[in-house]
């Protein structure tokens, strides 16, 4: 850390002191040097399908025992210089130890084989997206949208700079973030909370102090997902997303974060498989030359490593003829890494072969394609991946600096500056004597925005708990059975003074909002709203309820300073980023999923005992009491019907 940085960071004592502004240019890395003449001796040393190894990254697996039989013919055989771990491959959810032990085996295994060590990535976006964090001996984060809240470069540095110290602990050179997306819409089900907002300067500001963060701890950043999302609502993993504004609302929304990030020296990006009709009429962004070449290296005079997103997504195929490669021709269009979180070994013997034809007959610039894995391998040089990769692994070394006392309370007090009261009409809190009923989802939940699957550690109803509070719980599986659900909280909520609801992107599911409309209905206590997800849920709730307070975050880090605040131990002070007063909840408020109308709700009326709403890409009656939706969810029928 430089001496710079250190000084800034004393500014912060005593704690009532105001800090003195995020100075970017005061974080200088400690980089490796990087030797013109080691990088050529290398290329020089590899075969061709070393050399296009090089640029090919996928999952692998294993232990801490060692890589398992298929990754090890994935280094061995195909030379890959890139794996990309989680909780399904590599990640230890019992011991992080473990998650080092392999990684370390990972990067002798490549050693021995190509003599050059790996790239090793994971999604490290921070609070629900996070493959490290506190059940798997790591510190919880508070997640982007909550830094968002905060309005303070200065915690997402030190959010970023906190996961940066514990990925560089385990071994992991490289993180597929952080999310410099602007979420201008509200059922976008991929991005939800991963997001810091709707503000594009903001949003700047945040992600040049987040690629800095990991950049302090020698992780490569790769600012995602470029040239931005958030415009449309749409899932790039499933859909084919075209974006159509003009490049005025490009340059003013979504690349500006993009722009000041790389003019701040940050030294990695990912591109996007959506498209954008302004840059390229017919290819997304991971294909694109016009959008990665023209755009990205040439007008933003970018010099980093440029990863796709993984070429497995629907979008990434939009535009290609039959026969056109996506992985080939993304290199042709100027990306370094090729990311596929799966592939066959059939697939990859394909693409490689692809690639040795395409560099002999010319189709794939030879020139650039050398330039390209130089750019790799100088890369490695300048995160020092071969200094980490031929050290020895030392336990107590790792150990030392994962999940600290006073990480946990830095990201703790992170936390509290995040929490945003939305109202508070009913003069129902603090919560005091009260005897609360919380009704909520469990630890272990799908996502309902973008289907993956979570575990947390703990309820908000645990929280509320552990803050002192008088509480029982009605906790459910997500999704939620509304009618089993409903009749267990009509029954519980004779007993509670108060009821604290919380929803989880609540506003990508009809059962969970099927569930909330009949408590809001039928239980007449006063209710608190916690939106544990998305702040869009209030568009259901608003003036309907008694409070409603946005956490945007379920890691423990967060609803533990939702039960503080609730309980009055702390206040509220986060700033709500979105206008949701002008959130509409029948009906859409912006485009339908992917902008093809699938989403629609006309000509649905429920038969007049329902509203119909949208999440995300489907229509759905929410039925009012005595009534339940039809098979496919675009009617009203009695119950007992």
């Amino acid at each position: 850390m430089s001496l710079t940085l250190l000084l800034l960071l004393s500014c912060r004592q005593p704690d009532d002191a105001p800090r003195a502004p995020f100075d970017p240019s005061s974080v200088q890395p400690p980089w490796c040097e990087t030797d013109e003449a080691e990088v050529d001796a290398l290329y020089e040393a590899l075969t061709l399908r070393q050399r296009i190894g090089q640029h090919l990254m996928t999952s692998m697996s294993g232990s801490g025992d060692g890589p398992s039989d298929s990754t090890r013919a994935l280094l061995e055989d195909h030379a890959l210089g890139g794996a990309f771990l989680s909780v399904v491959t590599g990640i230890d959810l019992e011991d992080p130890f473990e998650t080092a032990r392999l990684i370390h085996a990972l990067q002798q295994v490549a050693l021995e084989a190509t003599g050059v060590p790996l790239f090793l990535s994971l999604d490290q976006e921070g609070g629900p997206n996070a493959a490290l964090n506190s059940i798997d001996g790591g510190t919880d984060t508070v997640g982007s949208m909550p830094i968002g809240a905060t309005r303070d470069p200065w915690v997402s540095y030190e959010q970023f700079d906190l996961m940066g110290r514990e990925l560089a602990a385990l071994g992991f050179n490289m993180d597929f973030a952080p999310v410099l997306d602007t979420l201008q819409v509200t059922r976008h089900g991929n991005l939800n909370t991963r997001s810091f907002g709707p503000d594009p300067e903001l949003n700047a500001d945040l992600g040049v102090a987040a690629c800095l963060g990991l950049q302090q701890n020698l992780v490569l950043p790769t600012l995602k997902h470029f040239p931005g999302d958030g415009l449309v609502n749409g899932n790039t993993h499933s859909e084919e997303v075209v974006i159509e504004e003009p490049r005025e609302v490009l340059d003013a929304t979504i690349l500006r974060p993009f722009v000041a990030a790389i003019d701040a020296g940050c030294e990695g990006v990912m591109t996007i498989p959506a498209q954008y009709t302004a840059l390229d009429g017919e290819r997304p962004a991971v294909t694109s030359r016009p959008i990665t070449t023209d755009l990205l290296r040439g007008e933003l005079g970018f010099e980093g490593l440029v990863v796709t997103d993984s070429l497995g997504m629907k979008g990434a195929g939009i535009g290609l003829e039959d026969g056109e490669h996506k992985g080939l021709e993304a290199l042709k269009a100027g990306a370094d890494v090729l990311l596929y979180v799966s592939i066959s070994t059939e697939d990859l013997d394909e693409l490689i072969a692809l690639v040795e034809e395409a560099l002999s007959d010319g189709t794939l610039s030879e020139e650039e394609f050398s330039t390209s894995t130089r750019r790799i391998l100088r890369m490695k040089q300048r995160y020092c991946a071969f200094e980490e990769a031929a050290a020895s692994l030392e336990e107590e070394s790792v150990r030392s600096r994962l999940a600290r006392p006073e990480d946990a309370a830095l990201s703790a007090s992170h936390a509290e500056e995040a929490v945003v009261l939305v109202h508070d009409r009913g003069g129902v809190l603090p919560l005091d004597q009260e005897r609360v009923l919380y009704v909520g989802p469990d630890t272990l939940f799908q996502d309902p925005g973008s289907g993956w699957l979570n575990l947390v550690d703990q309820t908000f109803g645990d929280a509320l708990l552990a803050a002192g509070g008088d509480v029982f719980q009605r906790v459910w599986f997500l999704p939620p059975d509304p009618e089993h659900e409903y009749a267990q909280v009509a029954f519980l909520a004779e007993r509670a003074d108060v009821v604290v609801l919380g929803t989880l992107q609540a506003r990508f599911s009809a059962e969970q909002q099927q569930l909330v409309e009949w408590i809001l209905q039928g239980i007449d206590k006063p209710i608190v709203h916690v939106m544990l997800g998305v702040p869009f849920d209030y568009a259901q709730t608003g003036e309907r309820v008694d409070a409603v307070v946005a956490l945007m975050g379920s890691r423990s880090v967060m609803v533990e300073a939702g039960a503080r605040f609730l309980y009055g131990q702390i206040p509220a002070p986060g700033t709500m980023l979105y206008d949701l007063e002008s959130l509409s909840w029948e009906g859409a408020d912006s485009e339908p999923s992917g902008g093809d109308g699938s989403g629609s709700c006309e000509g649905v009326d429920c038969s007049g005992f329902g509203i119909c709403v949208e999440t995300g890409s489907s229509a759905s009656c929410i039925c009012h009491q005595n009534y339940h939706p039809s098979d496919d969810g675009l009617d009203c029928v009695p119950d007992g019907a």
